[in-house]
């Protein structure tokens, strides 16, 4: 089904057949307030508890744990994955290096096609949708990897200061093993859309040339928001775009939902990125569901994990049995660009986590 703002599809046959996850060590926000690193009444307000910190272990070896806790609870050979699929946010290493490369050589082997994938905290689903043709057009025990990782503890961002409405950044790394044969969560469907008048919204105040990254400039999103919020008021395209920004969000649940068949009513959990608890309640009311069917009380505990929010969530829920035969998720996102992201999960059987 195509609308005026994206694209949506009903997936057929595709399973996530093993989901891995790696979360470090937390820092708890009481004592980040207590360094200086944050301010004390901002960080009650937000109700964030605490930010998964990874120190010096790199995107890559999270990503590597991720994925081989993934392939083993999916109980895929590694032979029958041929596509890799990386995601992250944050720089993953040495300028013109190839992250996913790193992972295939630990995990994989050599006979797979490795892509970088790079569409913000949106990049898991934008691997998924990737994946699903491929899958359909490949041998039919042919399965995928999608793994995401970021470690934001460098010099040009600062975890603890990216804005009002933004959650503290926290580390950590996502993997899925893809697989046709029928497996323990379906993938119903999927949905995409994009809002380009708004790219401006996270670049703006700033040259396009040379890039930031090149000359030391620290990533201040609070101070680009506002240069792009002041220029639409004064524009008058401020309330358009707030009102379409909002749509979207909304559109792209309500196609994703539609896609599966799925009634509000059956959505056990609504999934999102990691965000304060004023902005989550905004959002799940702008996706037409009460706080409580959120995992807001889990993502408040490790932090806003760049595009593996969603996954290791989806982890967390599987590992303590919350989720059961028959139930339906609802994950959705939002990303620079702007881009929105919609897709529902059918639990139906054996848990793709295991002890």
């Amino acid at each position: 089904m195509t609308g005026t703002t994206g694209t949506s599809t009903r997936v057929e046959g595709v399973h996530l057949a093993g989901i891995g996850a790696f979360v470090p060590n937390v820092v708890s926000v009481r004592s980040a307030a207590r360094r200086g690193l944050v301010d004390e009444d901002t960080a009650t307000r937000s109700g964030i508890s605490g930010v998964a910190v990874a120190g010096d272990l790199p995107a890559t070896e999270m990503a590597v744990r991720a994925g081989a806790e993934a392939i083993k609870n999916s109980g895929l050979a590694g032979a029958d994955i041929r596509l890799l699929l990386y995601a992250g946010v944050w720089h993953q290493g040495p300028d013109g290096w190839g992250p996913q490369y790193f992972v295939q050589r630990e995990l994989l082997g050599d006979d797979v096609l490795a892509v970088e994938v790079r569409q913000g905290c949106n990049g898991f689903f934008t691997a998924l949708e990737l994946a699903v043709p491929y899958l359909g057009a490949a041998a039919e025990n042919t399965a995928a990897l999608i793994v995401a990782s970021d470690n934001f503890g460098t010099p040009l961002i600062d975890r603890w200061q990216l804005g009002n409405g933004l959650a503290y950044l926290g580390d950590g790394a996502s993997a899925v093993a893809v697989s046709r044969a029928p497996g323990p969560v379906e993938l119903r469907s999927l949905c995409s859309a994009s809002y380009s008048e708004m790219e401006g919204a996270h670049r703006s105040g700033l040259p396009l040339f040379p890039p930031g990254v090149t000359v030391g400039t620290s990533v201040d999103f609070r101070s680009r928001a506002e240069s792009f919020r002041d220029a639409a008021i004064s524009g008058g395209w401020w309330m358009r775009f707030l009102a379409g920004h909002n749509a979207r969000i909304t559109q792209c649940a309500d196609r994703a939902l539609e896609e599966a068949g799925v009634e509000r009513a059956g959505v056990k959990y609504v999934l999102t990125h990691g965000m304060p608890r004023q902005s989550a309640i905004s959002y799940l009311r702008l996706l037409g569901f009460p706080f409580d069917r959120s995992a807001w009380e889990f993502n408040r505990t490790i932090g806003h994990l760049g595009a593996s929010d969603h996954f290791v969530t989806l982890h967390h829920l599987l590992a303590e049995g919350v989720l059961v035969e028959g139930d339906h998720v609802l994950l959705s996102g939002y990303s620079p660009g702007l881009t929105y992201k919609s897709a529902v999960l059918r639990i139906t059987g054996r848990a793709p986590v295991r002890g």
